[in-house]
């Protein structure tokens, strides 16, 4: 995957993650809130028509049978009053018919409210009276017992039977039964009036539907099944979770059961309705993440396409130029940033190097030819090295790089990041001569624009491989890089390395040793996606810190023996006092020495960090 496509995915990655948490989130608290006041409408609307049936129940039933029941029972009533207080009594409750069946006799006394007997057929009255002997083994000693309901069609009524004992004679013990048949119309009209958004729906023990003339069998429903387990023990209002009818459709409800009788309440909303909010919510939420996609598709286009276009000019002309192809040229002076001074130098070097060629095959001094090339080569890579260093209160740094040949892959840097932060770098691309300067130069240029918009080491050095790997088509090329972070305020050294060599540092008066090495690291440019690790210490006044590239250990004596690592740290500590800018010197120079009479077949580099006593 290149970097430019690299940089399209990172730019909407973190536009549209944001935006997405934060949506989901304010859409799962609103569900939980709908959910929470929908279960609390749903059962106050449950509650309430509840309530109303058992109003009715105990105000409008129960009470003028007990007012009639006590009429019937009086000893100080003759007959004649008993039954016009019956008839009255009748006038002004829903109650349509009385019987009063007495123990040892055949024939009741059935009593029918005019004005529902106008409602019915010829002798239709007579077929609402009640068996005595049924009654009778219904009431089974109860005071109150509460029948079933029935539909009565050709009246369009619903009616519910209610028994009452009755005690006629006390002194002989006689017992009687007052059977009555409520006509619920007004109950019903009550419930239809009720000004609620959910459905309600009445229903008997067996799962039948209570006001349809076809008595609808919705046992099979999910929330009839629930309410025909508990039917026994009705207990107390019960909120149901989303649920499925059998048509597919989904949705909440609550069922309660009045008291004293046998039915069950069940009030219901579709889940639609009652997540309207929400998904209104996730409508507006994917228009912002479509709007947003669009934008950062934009943006990355335009910062990828910016940020890769003069790199990648700039990686083809590499390899144009490793092919012996000096006519190449970036043309992209127009920049101020470090690309454009990259490209500057670039050009300046190819198209000094092909003008110098061109002026030497006009003469058979082959040797000078490749000599001059490789000395202005030299020139301008050394050019991109620091050569001076700021005099800072708090720290000496110096650094110094003897390339094996006229160029070489080695180089190191020290800059400023902010007031406080200085950023110090070091690295040893793979290989020797023109394709490792030219690598070196890419890199260093890579580097310091990373850095600059990125403080963490690690960071730096993980974007910094990725961006080679993108970069490096097939030049199978590759850099080791130490890096670190020095704080002149708070004496903080943060670090980070690609596979480097772990510096040396020196504490106060101990010896130098050298930092522990990092198991998660990789030589930058070989392969993408691995995550650097950093690492943290503390300097403090007088302590030291000395960078370098294989090329000081590594070299060899007549004897075929290596410097190495020991005598390096040796020498430190031999030279700990100089300043820095001696300490470099003198140190390359022993090197030299001790390679007297072999070739030096590697770029060596050193850098020194000293924190002031003074600091």
């Amino acid at each position: 995957m290149s970097l430019r496509i690299k940089l399209l995915f990172l730019s909407i990655i973190l536009a549209l993650i944001p935006l997405g948490i934060a949506g989901r989130s304010m859409i799962q608290i609103t569900r939980i809130e709908l959910k929470s006041s929908g279960d609390s409408n749903l059962i106050n609307a449950a509650n309430q028509v509840v309530q109303d049936i058992e109003d009715f129940y105990t105000y409008t039933w129960l009470t003028p049978l007990k007012l009639i029941k006590k009429t019937v029972e009086s000893e100080n009533l003759g007959l004649n009053e008993k039954v016009s207080l019956l008839t009255e009594g009748m006038k002004i409750s829903d109650i349509v018919l009385l019987q009063i069946s007495v123990e040892g006799y055949a024939s009741p006394l059935v009593f029918t409210r005019d004005d529902f007997s106008k409602r019915l057929p010829p002798d239709m009255s007579l077929q609402l009276s009640f068996d005595p002997a049924r009654i009778h083994e219904q009431l089974k000693g109860q005071d109150v017992f509460v029948g079933g309901l029935d539909y009565l069609r050709e009246a369009d009524a619903w009616l519910l039977t209610v028994f009452l004992s009755l005690s006629l004679d006390k002194k002989s013990g006689q017992s009687a039964i007052l059977a009555a048949r409520i006509n619920l119309d007004r109950l019903k009209e009550r419930i239809e009036k009720q000004n609620v958004r959910q459905t309600i729906t009445l229903i008997d023990a067996d799962g039948h539907k209570i006001f349809v003339p076809q008595r609808t069998d919705i046992s099979h429903y999910e929330i009839v099944k629930a309410v025909k387990k508990v039917f026994a023990d009705k207990p107390y209002t019960i909120p149901v979770g989303v649920y499925s009818r059998p048509d597919g459709e989904k949705m909440l409800g609550a069922y309660a059961f009045p008291k004293g009788l046998e039915m069950a309440v069940i009030v219901e909303q579709s889940e639609a309705d009652a997540y309207r909010a929400v998904r209104d919510m996730e409508t507006k939420l994917f228009r912002w993440i479509i709007g947003g996609f669009i934008l950062a598709v934009i943006a990355a286009a335009f910062v990828s396409v910016s940020l890769t276009r003069p790199l990648r000019r700039l990686m083809q002309a590499v390899r144009v130029i490793a092919e012996g192809d000096l006519t190449v040229q970036i043309k992209d002076k127009g920049r101020k940033d470090e690309i454009g001074k990259l490209a500057a130098a670039f050009d300046r070097m190819v198209g000094d190097l092909d003008r110098y060629i061109r002026e030497l095959t006009e003469t058979t001094k082959a040797k000078e030819r490749a000599e001059g090339e490789l000395n202005l080569a030299r020139d301008i890579q050394q050019s991109f090295l620091p050569k001076t260093f700021p005099d800072m209160e708090r720290i000496e740094v110096w650094g110094k790089c003897d390339p094996a040949r006229e160029v070489g892959g080695d180089y190191f840097d020290f800059f400023r990041i902010d007031e406080e932060n200085y950023g110090m770098v070091i690295g040893d691309v793979s290989g020797k001569g023109v394709p490792a300067a030219l690598f070196m130069a890419v890199s260093r240029t890579l580097f310091r624009i990373l850095s600059s918009t990125e403080y963490f080491p690690e960071r730096v050095l993980t974007e910094f491989n990725d961006r080679l790997v993108s970069l490096d088509q097939g030049a199978n090329m590759f850099i080791t890089v130490f890096y670190g972070v020095f704080n002149t305020k708070t004496g903080r050294f943060l670090y980070s390395t690609a596979g480097h060599n772990m510096p040396y540092i020196k504490g106060g008066d101990a010896a130098f040793r050298m930092l522990p090495p990092m198991e998660q690291t990789m030589v930058a440019g070989m392969m993408d996606g691995i995550l650097m690790e950093s690492a943290e210490i503390q300097l403090n006044a007088g302590d030291i810190v000395a960078l370098y590239t294989d090329g000081m250990t590594e070299a060899i004596d007549g004897n075929k023996e290596e410097f190495g690592e020991q005598r390096l740290a040796s020498l430190l500590d031999v030279y700990a006092g100089l300043s820095a800018q001696e300490m470099c010197e003198k140190l390359i120079e022993d090197v030299q020495v001790f390679q007297t009479g072999q070739p030096q077949f590697d770029d060596m580099t050193l850098f020194i960090l000293k924190v002031k006593a003074n600091g």
